[in-house]
């Protein structure tokens, strides 16, 4: 353990954890068609599909929308050779054949897309947010040598080694203490104020030049929430007022959010505004990569 993580766990001892959030049960109560009646039962307005934020004509629809309400997107066309070097040398295949099984292009593009927009380095030190098994730090780490921890509320409260636990909304670390941060697959996540405090706090955690990156970005046509309701029926899951519940059978997922671009201004960008720059991308030929692969966009936010 070196200095720094030592000096740090003397700040921050670990304390039990007394979370009763639950991620995902190990038993399911409901079934599908229950578990959507005791939603509609409560007053939301339920739609018995996924959200599809990555078809042709509903992605051109996205931009249309993002554009005329002044989000501006920068064509990002991914360079394939360069991701299946990562891939390569990140060792997936015999580092991490589980992960993901059967989803591993669109986590590794995810974790590629977020080295090369936040272009990591050994100066940095940064951090996976809601983390839980990801092999981000790990990969980073040994391929750039920076710095890395992982944090997740799953995790013990506290710091222990590389790993920071509880609320990623009030993070045991000094002010200015990382130069990077990422969240994949992880801000839709983040329930009630949550996503909004979370950009309180970065804008604490990182350092003036800092940037956080996050993909997918969750972007619709309107605010929406994605849920598969055998998890969220019984899990009393704070929705946000007057969203529409999408409900995707067999995601296994309690709460997504999904951006509309008037929602992401109200919710992220203006209680920050004056601390961050962001940064909107189209993953144009996100699809080509692999037909599994839903990422379309992303975004990055610097810290002023």
């Amino acid at each position: 353990m070196n200095a720094l993580f030592k000096i740090l766990s003397k700040l921050n001892p670990i304390k039990p954890d007394n979370s009763n959030y639950i991620y995902r049960p190990d038993v399911i109560a409901l079934s599908f068609a229950a578990g959507m009646a005791s939603l509609q039962k409560s007053g939301w307005n339920v739609v018995p599909t996924a959200i599809d934020n990555t078809s042709p004509a509903k992605v051109r629809n996205i931009l249309r929308l993002a554009h005329k309400a002044g989000m501006k997107f920068c064509d990002y066309e991914i360079n394939w050779g360069n991701y299946q070097k990562y891939f390569n040398n990140a060792e997936y295949k015999t580092r991490y054949p589980d992960y993901y099984r059967g989803n591993q292009v669109e986590k590794s593009l995810e974790h590629y897309l977020t080295l090369t927009l936040l272009n990591v380095s050994a100066e940095d030190i940064f951090i996976d947010i809601a983390s839980e098994q990801s092999p981000i730090p790990e990969i980073y780490r040994r391929l750039t040598g920076a710095t890395t921890y992982s944090q997740d509320i799953m995790y013990p409260p506290g710091i222990k080694s590389n790993q920071i636990g509880g609320d990623a909304c009030s993070m045991p670390v000094p002010n200015n203490f990382a130069s990077k941060a990422a969240l994949t697959c992880s801000l839709e996540h983040f329930e009630a104020d949550a996503d909004t405090r979370l950009f309180d706090e970065l804008s604490r955690v990182l350092k003036p030049g800092g940037k956080v990156c996050v993909v997918p970005f969750y972007l619709y046509e309107q605010a929406a929430t994605q849920t598969d309701p055998t998890v969220s029926a019984t899990a009393g899951v704070i929705f946000d007022p007057d969203t529409t519940l999408y409900c995707a059978q067999g995601w296994g997922n309690r709460h997504g959010r999904f951006y509309s671009p008037d929602s992401f201004y109200q919710r992220i960008i203006k209680p920050v505004q004056d601390r961050f720059k962001f940064e909107f991308y189209y993953l144009q030929n996100a699809a080509d990569v692999d037909p599994s692969v839903y990422a379309r966009f992303a975004f990055t936010a610097t810290r002023l």
